[in-house]
């Protein structure tokens, strides 16, 4: 369903930090990767954190059926988006957007099946 919170990105200094604090906080299980996590969250919303200090956020993405025609109606509606990260096979395709007055949010595509 487009608009669905679909994606809980923790862009953070240290993943293990953000690990160990979930953990503990709400009991989530995080399966750390190279570059971050993919962490394992009830409920349908997927979730990972990445090496990030500029500055430390957690984003929401939200469900879109076609990632272009958002993104055209989020600059349609004086909004920003920043550049476009190539898609990827297991996750789909995201793109990191400000709304009209400058809240962090992104859009994603979910990947074809």
């Amino acid at each position: 369903m487009a608009g669905q919170p679909s994606f809980i990105e923790f862009a953070v200094p240290d993943p293990g930090a953000t690990r160990d604090f979930y953990e503990k906080l709400f009991g989530w299980k995080f399966q750390m990767l190279t570059h971050g996590s993919y962490i394992d969250i009830p409920g349908d919303v997927e979730a990972g954190s990445h090496p990030d200090t500029d500055p430390p956020s957690i984003i929401v993405y939200f469900q879109v059926d076609d990632l272009a025609a958002a993104v055209e109606k989020v600059r349609e509606l004086g909004g920003e988006v920043g550049p476009l990260r190539p898609p990827s096979p297991q996750y789909g395709a995201f793109a990191e957007c400000r709304d009209s007055q400058g809240v962090a949010f992104g859009l994603r595509q979910l990947p074809s099946a």
